[in-house]
């Protein structure tokens, strides 16, 4: 039941934008006598805006990236709340239009704990007992799954309150919201790995999850997450 509905919410969830055309409504000639790149209209259009409407803390997430702007999808000091869903489509729109140039960063940053307060998603410094409260991002490289199969490696970014987001994978694409998961194995032990929702394949129901064979070991080479 609790891998049905994180498929079902998966599947609900569904870098710069380009300068504006000089004053007078025309657009300038590339410098080579070429025709300007088409740009999307998703890209013109930036990033999705934050999202805050909530009823309770799960449903909240915390953006350690800029939102909008210059530096739209480069790493900042400042942190921006808003729901889960609304964060999986902010990472998928960076995956598609990452920024070319990002700026370093010396400066604190913000509240990254996300709590529903008032109907609203907010950031927070506090922890649940009303001490200090930092909550991390992890990077991690694990063998994937899709369904009850291995299916190779993923390297993903994230945490169990904002979520997990693909970086590399051989299963799915960058910026893909997939869930980190613990599975028994045949020897008595137990592995983590990242559950990958593929809408070309169909799960089979099951009550109790499966005993796996072993996962696939995997290791970081050339900045991926492959297979050794």
């Amino acid at each position: 039941m609790a891998r049905a509905l994180w498929v079902l919410a998966l599947s609900a969830v569904a870098c710069r934008t380009p300068s504006s055309a000089p004053a007078g409504g025309t657009t300038a000639p590339a410098p080579t006598g070429e025709a300007p790149a088409p740009v999307s209209s998703a890209a013109a259009a930036g990033p999705p805006a934050p999202v805050t409407v909530c009823t309770r803390d799960a449903e909240c997430a915390v953006a350690r990236v800029a939102t909008s702007g210059k530096w739209a999808c480069c790493d900042a000091c400042g942190t921006t709340p808003g729901t889960r869903r609304w964060h999986a489509e902010l990472q998928r729109w960076c995956a598609a239009y990452p920024p070319k140039d990002c700026y370093p960063l010396a400066c604190p940053q913000g509240p990254t704990r996300a709590v529903c307060r008032d109907g609203r998603c907010e950031a927070t410094p506090n922890a649940i007992d009303g001490g200090p409260g930092f909550v991390p991002v992890e990077r991690r490289c694990l063998p994937s799954l899709v369904c009850d199969a291995w299916s190779g490696c993923t390297e993903a970014r994230g945490n169990d309150q904002d979520g997990w987001f693909v970086g590399s994978s051989e299963r799915a694409p960058r910026g893909e919201l997939v869930a980190l998961t613990r599975v028994a194995l045949v020897d008595k032990s137990a592995a983590d790995a990242f559950l990958i929702h593929d809408p070309k394949v169909k799960c089979p129901p099951h009550t109790v999850p499966p005993v796996l064979p072993a996962p696939p070991v995997c290791v970081e080479a050339g900045g991926q997450c492959k297979q050794k």
